[in-house]
């Protein structure tokens, strides 16, 4: 894995806004009052999640952002606060993976509330009942 061979910290939106929540952080009481009423969190709160991670002692080599951006604006969002951190991206990857692999993992993912990520149903079964996402 990247982040370990290079010693970089995995920043993944999805387990940073769960982590958020579960913290009852001002972010993370914002992110869930959001996510409860079946939104998507804004931009900036997720930026703001990310700006706080990249803050911490295992990022101090660098990041990988696993989510995030998707969009033209989160990029924009993202270069902002990193300036305003005096950082910048410095490497990206691309990654050429099939549809009908993306697909699979897609349709296969399950939720488990307790959780503190999702599963997928072909790799990595919960031991009681979940639902598909």
């Amino acid at each position: 894995m990247l982040s370990t061979k290079h010693c970089l910290c995995q920043l993944s939106t999805g387990d940073m806004l769960r982590a958020a929540v579960a913290s009852g952080s001002e972010i993370g009481k914002k992110a869930k009052a959001i996510m409860e009423a079946g939104q998507l969190v804004p931009d900036e709160v997720v930026v703001g999640i990310i700006a706080d991670a990249i803050k911490r002692p295992d990022c101090k080599k660098g990041f990988i952002l696993d989510g995030f951006p998707r969009t033209v604006g989160q990029a924009e969002s993202l270069d902002k606060m990193l300036a305003a951190q005096g950082t910048k991206i410095d490497s990206t990857l691309h990654l050429d993976i099939k549809d009908e692999v993306l697909f699979e993992r897609i349709a296969g993912r399950l939720t488990h509330p307790p959780a503190v990520a999702p599963t997928t149903s072909r790799t990595s079964r919960p031991k009681c009942p979940a639902r598909t996402t």
